[in-house]
């Protein structure tokens, strides 16, 4: 549990950044192929589908907390435009719908399960 909890810190803090096979290996000590299926079976979540619904989420979150004077960050994806197909294709809505209804949540941090333990 405490390596799925790092990774998830991890990702919350660096959502922006390339999370790639080799930060999820330093920062748990075991394979990427390990953890993937461990994490998998602890949260009942495809790691990599979860890595970036939950990037997907945190720049919405930020979109919501912006004024648009601010110059507006979608790394890791390639821009707005993929940013927003993705968004829509993973979430079957727009950001512009989801910043409208900020309220709604997109990813929650973890799975329920472990937000309790």
């Amino acid at each position: 549990m405490d390596k799925i909890n790092a990774v998830i810190q991890f990702i919350d803090e660096h959502y922006h950044d390339e999370i790639c096979n080799k930060h999820v290996e330093e920062l748990t000590g075991s394979s990427f192929v390990d953890f993937v299926s461990e994490f998998q079976r602890v949260t009942g979540l495809q790691f990599l589908r979860y890595l970036i619904r939950r990037q997907l989420t945190l720049i919405k979150e930020e979109l919501c907390r912006t004024d648009d004077s601010q110059v507006q960050n979608f790394s890791p994806f390639n821009g707005w435009n993929e940013f927003s197909n993705l968004f829509k294709c993973e979430f079957k809505t727009t950001v512009g719908a989801a910043i409208e209804n900020e309220h709604i949540i997109l990813q929650e941090r973890g799975s329920r399960e472990m937000l309790h333990d």
